[in-house]
């Protein structure tokens, strides 16, 4: 037991036997990866759900601009591209006044401006000046549940502006931050 090529041979068949199993790996192909990493993916998992929101935002825009107010009906459809799971659009007048918000419809019509959120935000007012802005566009970070819930989750949010005829609005669309 004390030839050397025997226990190089039995180091070399323990480690690679180990490595399959997954229990010894080089640092820099961590199953988990490195903080670095993790925080990396996490930018581009939230950079591409910014993209697809402003995207649907921009859509439904475009649909407002197509068909006008005919277009509100088709933006409240549940399992639709504007309302599935916890994502939908809703569209303001720049007045406050809710006009479409497919989690709970009964709530349209109603002046929306002194909304606050779960710490008392004023999402309502920050809604209206984020459209009314120079840029006419941005987003809004704020605590609120999710469509069936009741405990708030940190909510990111695109809010733009459209002029469809005389009237105008706020578009907007947002993601829960896990």
């Amino acid at each position: 037991m004390n030839n050397p090529k025997f226990m190089l041979g039995i180091f070399f068949t323990t480690t690679l036997l180990l490595a399959a199993a997954g229990c010894v790996m080089p640092q820099e192909s961590s199953v988990c990866g490195t903080e670095e990493q993790v925080v990396e993916e996490n930018k581009a998992n939230l950079s591409s759900q910014e993209e697809y929101t402003t995207s649907q935002v921009n859509a439904a825009i475009n649909l407002m601009e197509e068909k006008g107010e005919l277009a509100f009906p088709e933006l409240r459809e549940n399992d639709s591209e504007w309302f599935h799971n916890d994502s939908y659009i809703f569209v303001w007048k720049t007045d406050g006044v809710r006009v479409v918000y497919p989690p709970d419809v009964s709530d349209e019509g109603q002046n929306m401006s002194d909304l606050e959120d779960f710490n008392g935000k004023p999402i309502g007012r920050l809604f209206i000046d984020t459209a009314l802005s120079e840029e006419g566009e941005g987003w809004v970070d704020y605590y609120w549940p999710k469509p069936g819930e009741t405990e708030p989750s940190l909510k990111h949010t695109y809010i733009k502006r459209a002029s469809i005829g005389n009237e105008t609005y706020l578009v907007g669309s947002g993601y829960y931050i896990e």
